[in-house]
């Protein structure tokens, strides 16, 4: 698949995040929500994309496999190994970013993510009026967005972000999960 360049990537997120900050009036709670909702819409429509990309690289190595994410039977049974394909896979196929989930807690209910890299955060530089802007939020919007599209209600939120000059080296997204929503099948059986 033709990749798209960073910068060019970097820049038109910028645009966007502008354009929010313009709607909004530079109401900083409003732009959140704003980037948050954008990343859901985000993250319920590339699970699909997702799911034929899987597919189709299992597709020869193990029929199986294939046969099981053809049938929306994949790896994501539990929240871990939902939240772990997120960071190893989904990350990788759509940022170009290596990810991890670290800090578990005993019921596996919560984790982080870590990114080596943030491809949003190229070039920024936030002003003082824009200090609580969480500028990487809509990607807190797509990991919401596809885990809820597999059946995972979490709550998600930068737990570490360099451009808010908070101290912090590396970008993490805290990860809890709230429910695990039943399947709901549109006829009676």
């Amino acid at each position: 698949m033709d990749k798209v360049n960073a910068e060019t990537f970097a820049l038109t997120y910028g645009a966007l995040v502008r354009a929010i900050a313009r709607d909004c009036e530079d109401d900083i709670d409003a732009m959140n929500a704003k980037l948050e909702l954008v990343g859901n819409a985000i993250g319920a429509r590339v699970v699909e994309e997702y799911f034929a990309r899987v597919s189709a690289t299992m597709e020869g190595k193990n029929a199986a496999a294939a046969a099981a994410v053809a049938r929306g039977d994949t790896r994501c049974r539990t929240f871990e190994d939902a939240a772990e394909s997120v960071a190893k896979i989904g990350f990788k196929m759509f940022l170009n970013v290596s990810a991890r989930c670290v800090s578990w807690d005993e019921d596996k209910t919560r984790c982080a993510i870590e990114m080596d890299s943030n491809p949003f955060a190229l070039f920024v530089e936030l002003p003082e009026k824009y200090e609580g802007l969480g500028y990487c939020n809509v990607l807190c919007g797509a990991i919401r967005g596809a885990l809820e599209a597999v059946r995972f209600r979490v709550k998600c939120e930068m737990s570490s972000d360099p451009l808010r000059k908070n101290g912090a080296e590396t970008f993490a997204i805290r990860l809890e999960l709230l429910e695990i929503v039943p399947e709901e099948y549109p006829f009676d059986e």
